[in-house]
């Protein structure tokens, strides 16, 4: 588990990376198209442009990296259940609009108001860059977090088809920032499906920058990414 976090990570970072290049490059690009323009010219010449594509366009390839990590958290999923091929396709489209509308949607629109008052004030490009990045949620963050929730899911619909008696484990790292919630689960584990649904009502992570899940027991649940105790990294 630990090596498939830090490739999820190193895979976060590079998205985070291409973004925020992307970010630059569309933000420059507007600019330069309407230097020059009062206010009223550069609202009327910005509302023919699809920033949005633009940065759909400029992110295809972080996509690509992204969709690898899907795989790759797959491959690493411990089950005796398998899910149907359609229903895994599905969950990754869903996880993938989710970040889209984050990458995308979301940031075209701060991009562009952004310009529109760096217009308004004769702000400097690096000044309406600075601006726009304020406003960006921390980018590695968020596709990680997009990942654990992906995770999350995907658990919960395999738990669903398991027998009530299944021992399952509270599975990730198990250090001085793991959430009290996370370490009761970790210290819960290993527990059935029953004993946990009674106590917790369901089968969730911690959701938002959350490292860990529930997962079926195997017999080495080492080697899951199950760490029964604490390593102190402070």
């Amino acid at each position: 588990m630990a090596d498939i976090k830090k490739e999820l990570d190193a895979i976060a970072e590079l998205i985070s990376s291409k973004t925020t290049i992307a970010i630059k490059q569309v933000t420059e690009s507007l600019t330069g198209l309407v230097e020059g323009q009062s206010t009223e010219e550069a609202l009327e010449t910005l509302s023919g442009i699809n920033i949005e594509y633009a940065m759909g366009s400029k992110l295809s390839t972080a996509f690509v990296a992204f969709e690898s990590g899907i795989l790759l958290s797959l491959k690493n999923t411990y089950s005796t259940i398998v899910l149907p091929e359609k229903s895994l396709r599905l969950l990754l489209e869903s996880a993938k609009k989710r970040l889209r509308i984050e990458l995308t949607s979301k940031l075209s629109e701060n991009i562009m108001q952004n310009v529109i008052d760096g217009i308004a004030t004769g702000s400097s490009i690096d000044d309406v860059i600075e601006s726009i990045n304020e406003v960006t949620p921390e980018l590695a963050t968020l596709v990680n977090t997009t990942y654990n929730q992906f995770s999350n899911t995907m658990s919960n619909m395999i738990i669903e088809q398991l027998p009530d008696d299944t021992e399952l484990i509270y599975i990730g790292t198990y250090d001085t920032k793991t959430r009290d919630e996370c370490v009761r689960k970790i210290n819960d584990s290993p527990a059935t499906k029953k004993q946990i649904l009674a106590k917790y009502k369901n089968f969730n992570n911690e959701l938002w920058n959350c490292r860990h899940k529930w997962e079926e027991m195997s017999s080495k649940p080492e080697s899951q990414g199950f760490e029964a105790t604490e390593f102190d990294d402070r």
